[in-house]
This record gives structure tokens, sequence and C-alpha cells, in this order.
């Protein structure tokens, strides 16, 4: 794939683009025109500024999680394989999850979601 030169900002920002993308990193990168390699290579350099406390200041969508308090409106009931997991955003937004759901995909979703509703 033959990829344009690109500044160090443009990858920071690319970088920071996937993880709420909601695609794989393949589709990422196709969406993108880029490799794969090439953003493994730029998360690890960020990663390494990062850890090193390098770089610029943290992003908005770079910033710690932040907890937020949950109110149960009934009483806890053992899980049941078929119940479906229901998570309320603030702003009324819900998100209902199936028995069998993909936790990573699950993680991703969400994060976009709270970061929707805390803006």
């Amino acid at each position: 794939m033959a990829e344009k030169r690109r500044s160090r900002e443009q990858w920071r920002e690319l970088v920071g683009g996937w993880p709420g993308s909601g695609l794989t990193q393949a589709q990422y990168c196709e969406r993108y025109g880029i490799s794969t390699g090439s953003l493994s290579r730029w998360r690890a350099v960020f990663g390494r500024e990062h850890q090193a406390g390098g770089g610029r200041a943290r992003s908005r969508a770079e910033a710690p999680v932040r907890l937020l308090p949950v109110a149960f409106s009934q009483a806890l009931e053992p899980p049941r394989s078929d119940r479906v997991l229901t998570v309320v955003f603030g702003g009324g937004v819900r998100l209902e999850v199936p028995p069998g759901f993909d936790g990573a995909t699950l993680a991703r979703v969400v994060d976009v979601l709270a970061q929707r509703t805390a803006a």
C-alpha cells in the first residue's frame, strides 16, 4: 500500500482516532489509506512517549477514566443467562447488552458513550 508522508501530528490524530472509531484496526487502516504496521509502530512511539512523560498534554480522548455514581432501581438478582444487561448513561442514553456479548466491543462502546455524555 503506497502511503503519503504524514507529519507527526497527523499520525497522532490517526492513532488517537482509532480506539473510538468502532472499526477493527484493519478496517480503520483501509479507510484512511495506511498500513496496519505503520499504525502499530506509531502507537508504540506515542505509547513510549506517554510512559516517559514526554509528548504534549493529554487530549480529551486520552483523559483518564472517570468513575460515575451508579444507582440501582431495584434489588439485584443473581444473573441469568437469558437476561439483557442494561447500562444507563447520563442524558438518558441506554445501552442494552444481550447474553454472549463481546467484552472488547462493549468496552469500546462504553468509552464512546461516556465521552459523548460527558461533553
